[in-house]
């Protein structure tokens, strides 16, 4: 997971697979939905409106990473934030299904 940051303001958060330290292919959390895809010139997304099956690589790699994050607080004890990234990744199973 990789979130942005504005000065004190939280930013769009990624979920997916990194590469070389930059995101390769995921979704990316925003206020207004998800955008999907791999990662392209600092973009995200153009591949997968027209390749479904990239979109769906998007969400299962996202599907993982936001699993990752919640072991993770697990094993801290922060339940209610491993319960938070948890439920996450059910929501993007759901986009999916």
């Amino acid at each position: 997971m990789l979130r942005r940051r504005d000065g004190d303001r939280v930013g769009a958060a990624f979920f997916g697979k990194m590469k070389g330290g930059v995101p390769h292919i995921g979704v990316v959390d925003l206020v207004d939905g998800y955008r999907a895809g791999n990662f392209d010139r600092g973009d995200i997304g153009a591949q997968a409106e027209s390749n479904p099956q990239v979109r769906i690589d998007a969400f299962r790699a996202a599907i993982e990473a936001a699993r990752l994050v919640s072991l993770k607080y697990k094993a801290e004890h922060k339940d209610t934030s491993a319960q938070f990234y948890e439920t996450l990744a059910k929501t993007f199973e759901a986009q999916i299904e």
